[in-house]
């Protein structure tokens, strides 16, 4: 069952005849969430540890990049099985058999869960995403190995030939397993430290920005998730993104309107040619906050009427398909650009 704001990531992947499987830690376990329905376990305050990206059910990509410091909540399962009765026409079913609209009437339902947290960042830790730093530490092992090796066989020998060149690289290549871990923490001490205090000075800018904010947390992060998902799909390509690290938040008010301006590290799935692709960009969203008109979902299942010629609609096509009215937002805030 998907959420309104899965709905047009789930639509291009039925088109594309792709299933991502998302696996998540929740209490030392791992449960998974897919795309085609066929797995939804509950998740609450999990990290997602990998992504599976299959096409016609064979495994073509695999993600096992992600920020830990971002906790995702889904319940789902206690819902789906629920009754319903629809109020007009009174048909009764089970809550999943409504997900695309009344059995008997056709009217349209809408399903969202209050209780899910999507990407919003709970606590704040040190993690060093990148690989790079364990290919430099290793090159600079087996140099200074090689190094030692040749200092010690060049002083210890009675005569330097050929062999003792030989005995160079295997002896240098030895050592550098042994040091390894020394290097490593060394690397670590002098590359990772600098990180480390930058990251803590990020960490600290964005808990001011919130304590200084009182912007609801979770609302912003479920609002944001909505609106930027939306934007990447409307791209033909991209089937799938993360964010891996929200960069800065910037507040500020024009025509008494808040504005905040959000930039963040995301990686971007593409499928172009029959392949997936994935890179990594970085993006600024500015969302503006919507005081008027927002419709108000409750937990479950939500009939959403026109405002105009009261039919039911059908929230993710953004306008009634009877009167063609514009829906109103379902969102407090709006994206209004990303570049």
């Amino acid at each position: 069952m998907s959420l309104i704001s899965d709905q047009y990531h789930i639509n291009k992947l039925k088109e594309y005849g792709i299933n991502i499987k998302t696996k998540y830690i929740v209490d030392n376990k791992i449960l998974e969430r897919n795309t085609d329905n066929s797995i939804n376990d509950d998740i609450v305050n999990g990290i997602r540890c990998k992504k599976e990206y299959y096409l016609k059910n064979t495994l073509v990509h695999t993600e096992k990049e992600f920020d830990s410091r971002i906790e995702y909540t889904f319940i789902s399962q206690k819902l789906e099985n629920k009754e319903h009765t629809c109020p007009n026409c009174g048909m009764t079913a089970l809550v999943k058999d409504f997900i695309d609209g009344c059995p008997y009437c056709r009217t349209h339902y809408n399903i969202d869960y209050t209780d899910k947290d999507l990407g919003s960042k709970s606590h704040y830790d040190r993690v060093l995403r990148s690989n790079t730093y364990r290919i430099i530490t290793g090159i600079i092992d087996l140099i200074i190995s090689i190094i030692l090796c040749y200092f010690f066989i060049k002083t210890t020998s009675r005569t330097f030939n050929n062999i003792d060149i030989v005995k160079i690289f295997i002896y240098g290549f030895i050592l550098s397993i042994v040091l390894y871990y020394f290097f490593y923490l060394l690397d670590a001490y002098i590359i990772i430290g600098p990180i480390k205090r930058y990251k803590d000075r990020q960490n600290h800018k964005q808990k001011k920005f919130w304590n200084r904010t009182n912007i609801d947390k979770k609302t912003f992060f479920n609002n944001l998730n909505y609106e930027v998902r939306k934007d990447y799909y409307t791209n033909e390509n991209i089937i799938d993104y993360d964010v891996l690290d929200y960069i800065e938040f910037k507040d500020y008010k024009k025509d008494d309107k808040l504005y905040v301006e959000v930039t963040a590290e995301v990686r971007v799935v593409s499928f172009d040619n029959n392949k997936i692709k994935s890179k990594i960009i970085k993006d600024i969203y500015t969302l503006k906050r919507h005081e008027n008109s927002t419709l108000e979902l409750k937990d479950g299942v939500n009939i959403i009427k026109c405002h105009n010629c009261g039919a039911s609609i059908d929230a993710t096509k953004s306008r009634c398909e009877y009167c063609n009215t514009e829906v109103n937002y379902l969102q407090q805030w709006i994206l209004i650009n990303k570049n």
